[in-house]
């Protein structure tokens, strides 16, 4: 019997979701920790100029956002008897670890030395993240290849996810205060997180058990190698749409979330404040994430994220409307925005495995890593760019940063922070509305792979179903 029909049925005990799901906390101890406290780390323990620090910070995130698609591909093409991706986990977590604290040991000096060693370990730590991330978020277009399972699984994700930020910011700083502050503290800190993070890795690697180590889809002597792959994600539409949405996700993130401290600096004078209401809406979304993945395997993620991304959209309104409003109306706008939140990155994650089958459909070859690397590939490339346009609109609004602002600057951060993130779930809205893959779709997706006998090299065979008039929900066919 083929895989695909009996992978469609399989229904994953809720243990082993979990297990899976611990992974994305390893990643995101990772991320978290490098994304708030790694350039403050260069600056004020090893002294380094700000310059060199964002340079050397900037580059290895570049380098990190390049690399991203040449893992996916690199994974795509292995075959081990543990499967594809379970070995990048159980042989790259323990490096990764080192890797990571590494960082963290340098020793606080000037010159060319120090900046050589900064910019290898960030490089390295980088790389070693990308071979092991790309390929554990590759896990879940391979273990299952049920739409219902793969939202739950999303859900979980997510709530791993948002317990990784909530311990880093907890933690954190009042570990390094714990342990003496200084540069040793750092790395014996970061060294306790690499541990945890190592650990969850190995959980979730051990979790994917046979389900990565099925039988091959595209053998690895017959893989088409780069340019046809590429040239094969450029027939996914699906996953085209998936990337726009990430863009647009991107964009309405940064612009509220990085102004919201300024917000409460600037606007409410009340600095402390913007802490606790990161805080309020990282709870909101953990206990949002369950109900997501609900909504989504009863109903369709399609529909799900429509429905997240309009609270995500009325939030941001309301923001604009009632900025000035008391800190209790504040919190229930916050509400809304968070619940936005949760949907999006639960159905975001849940619909892109989806998009591997339609790519097999209509290439002929599985890519599942490859597709992974792409979209966390565009994921970072538009953070820089949101975190950039945010930076020049800044300073074209007249905001001078540590200075009382002028009312018209304040007015403008509230437009800012409120009408662009606006604009950018509406985006994600019609995107969504257009995505052409729900639950009976995906299943006639798998019966024509199930009966798909072609060579990689002959056209793909006749859809399996017919686009109807309109936007809806609909169904799929090549473009």
């Amino acid at each position: 019997m083929d895989r695909a029909p009996s992978m469609a049925q399989q229904r994953i005990p809720m243990m082993r979701k979990i297990a899976l799901g611990a992974g994305d906390f390893g990643v995101n101890i990772y991320w978290q920790i490098a994304s708030l406290f790694l350039l403050f780390f260069y600056t004020d323990v090893l002294g380094l100029s700000a310059y060199a620090a964002g340079l050397i910070y900037m580059s290895a995130l570049i380098w990190d956002a390049v690399v991203d698609p040449l893992i996916g591909a690199l994974a795509d093409r292995t075959r081990t008897r543990l499967g594809r991706f379970r070995p990048y986990l159980l042989l790259g977590a323990l490096p990764l670890a080192v890797a990571f604290v590494l960082m963290f040991l340098l020793p606080r000096g000037e010159g060319p030395q120090l900046l050589v060693l900064t910019a290898a370990t960030h490089l390295a730590f980088r790389t070693l993240f990308a071979l092991v991330s790309v390929p554990y978020a590759s896990l879940y277009a391979r273990v299952t290849r049920s739409s219902e399972e793969r939202a739950t699984m999303a859900g979980i994700r997510m709530v791993f996810a948002i317990l990784a930020a909530m311990a880093v910011s907890a933690l954190t700083l009042p570990a390094v205060r714990y342990f003496g502050g200084g540069a040793y503290s750092w790395g014996l800190v970061t060294a306790l997180f690499a541990c945890a993070a190592c650990v969850m890795l190995w959980i979730a690697a051990l979790a994917a058990g046979s389900g990565d180590a099925c039988e091959e889809d595209t053998p690895a002597d017959t893989w088409p190698g780069m340019r046809y792959a590429l040239a094969a994600l450029l027939l996914n539409r699906p996953l085209l749409l998936m990337l726009g949405i990430a863009l647009m996700n991107s964009f309405a993130g940064t612009f509220f979330s990085k102004n919201l401290l300024y917000y409460f600096k600037y606007v409410r004078n009340d600095a402390d404040f913007g802490g606790t209401a990161l805080a309020l809406m990282a709870v909101v979304a953990a206990l949002a994430a369950p109900l997501w993945a609900q909504l989504a395997r009863r109903c369709s993620k399609r529909f799900a994220l429509l429905l997240g991304t309009a609270f995500y959209g009325l939030g941001f309104a309301l923001w604009f409307l009632c900025s000035a409003a008391g800190y209790a109306g504040l919190m229930i706008v916050l509400t809304f925005i968070a619940i936005g939140v949760s949907a999006n990155a639960v159905c975001f994650w849940a619909m892109i495995p989806d998009t591997v089958e339609y790519g097999q459909w209509r290439s002929g070859i599985r890519t599942e890593s490859l597709i992974v690397g792409t979209v966390i590939f565009a994921q970072k490339a538009a953070l820089g760019l949101a975190a950039g346009a945010l930076g020049m609109v800044l300073g074209e609004i007249g905001f001078v940063a540590n200075s009382v602002q002028s009312p018209d600057t304040l007015q403008l951060l509230v437009a800012t922070m409120s009408l662009v993130p606006l604009l950018g779930t509406t985006g994600v809205f019609l995107l969504t509305w257009y995505y052409p893959i729900g639950p009976e779709q995906h299943r006639e997706l798998l019966d024509a792979l199930a009966r798909q006998s072609a060579p990689r090299n002959n056209p793909p065979p006749e859809p399996p179903f017919q686009q109807p008039p309109g936007p809806a929900q609909g169904s799929v066919e090549p473009s």
